[in-house]
């Protein structure tokens, strides 16, 4: 990706969340987006993976070994594995 893509959240309280898209991955036949908040009070970024749906809808999801594999793919695709 060349061109930062930017995304604004909107959680289960009505917070709102603006985020830059990472990359998308695909693992198992879905996709999924690597996010990282933008939020200057924080020291230590956190980033956010959540499923995509095929209308672009994102949603999270609870599965911790899934959520390890997609980070490691995503690690592996830009290079950050090492």
């Amino acid at each position: 990706m060349n061109e930062s893509e930017f995304i604004l959240l909107t959680d289960e309280e009505g917070n709102e969340v603006e985020c830059e898209l990472l990359d998308r991955i695909l693992f198992e036949g879905a996709s999924y987006a690597v996010l990282l908040p933008i939020d200057e009070d924080s020291s230590e970024p956190e980033a956010l993976i959540l499923r995509e749906d095929e209308e672009g809808e994102l949603s999270g999801f609870d599965d911790g070994e899934l959520l390890d594999k997609v980070f490691r793919l995503f690690l592996e695709k830009n290079g950050l594995d090492k």
